[in-house]
């Protein structure tokens, strides 16, 4: 069975913010034939920015919703064909129709339709529609730089096996046997699925570097776990998530604040 993609993560809040902006303002000086510094001191250009803005967020956030809801069921590598449909019709298609609507009204409004004086006064449709098309074309090129990013820190390692120390025996360990591997007492150990336990000679970041990142999460300092070992967790109320393994460790286990929202997505199959 082919293991599901994690959908990536845009983190993109500031940039969807510009772009906001600068759509708001292309619209609200289009056609004016006004320069910029006399606009400012109009006050109904402010109220043109404003309104301009406000469509302008709800397109810009309406495509983002749409492309993240997307990867979630049609990623673009699984289903390229089926998702290109979606992604024009949703993504493009509907938003530019809802978005002919509101600048009608906007025009309407501000009563930019009977200038007509200056023949690009009469529409602000493509001067909106534009960043709507290429903030689709923004996402897509930005999906396909976090999900070969995310392939490479998922490649399973090319070992299947941990060298492990009991006395002065070296053993093999599969590693879809581990359960988790902590800190204590300034060595190393590695805890299996039958409750065995060993000492090991890498350090923790050593094995957080070399272990496959899709199966094992570095969930603090002293721990890494491999996603079979999670019965459960809960919130402490205090942003960190506390663990529940099994087999059991003696002693809390705690994913910290800063990495609990990783950890959430990290830990879905």
């Amino acid at each position: 069975m082919a293991k599901k993609n994690i959908p990536v993560r845009y983190n993109d809040q500031v940039i969807r913010t510009l772009l906001c902006i600068i759509a708001a303002f292309l619209v609200a000086m289009y056609g004016t034939g006004a320069r910029y510094l006399d606009s400012l001191s109009n006050t109904s250009f402010f109220i043109k920015l404003l309104a301009a803005f406000l469509i302008a967020g709800f397109f810009i956030e309406f495509v983002h919703r749409v492309t993240v809801q997307l990867d979630k069921s049609y990623d673009w590598k699984e289903k390229p064909l089926v998702r290109l449909l979606l992604q024009f019709a949703l993504g493009m298609l509907l938003p530019g129709i809802i978005d002919l609507f509101f600048l009608s009204i906007y025009q309407w409004y501000f009563g930019i339709n009977t200038m007509y004086k200056d023949p690009s006064a009469q529409s602000s449709f493509p001067v909106m529609a534009l960043p709507v098309f290429l903030f689709n074309v923004y996402y897509l090129f930005y999906y396909h730089i976090l999900r070969n990013k995310q392939d490479k820190e998922q490649t399973p390692s090319s070992n299947e096996i941990l060298l492990v120390q009991q006395g002065t025996k070296t053993i093999p360990i599969f590693l879809t046997d581990i359960r988790f591997i902590y800190h204590q007492n300034r060595m190393n150990y590695l805890v299996t699925c039958e409750e065995s336990k060993f000492y090991l000679n890498e350090t923790l970041d050593e094995l957080e570097r070399n272990l496959p990142h899709r199966d094992f999460f570095r969930v603090n300092r002293k721990m890494i776990i491999h996603y079979r070992a999670c019965l459960n967790f809960k919130s402490n109320g205090h942003g960190k998530l506390i663990l529940n393994l099994e087999p059991p460790y003696a002693g809390e286990v705690t994913v910290s604040q800063n990495r609990s929202t990783q950890f959430k997505e990290w830990i879905k199959r």
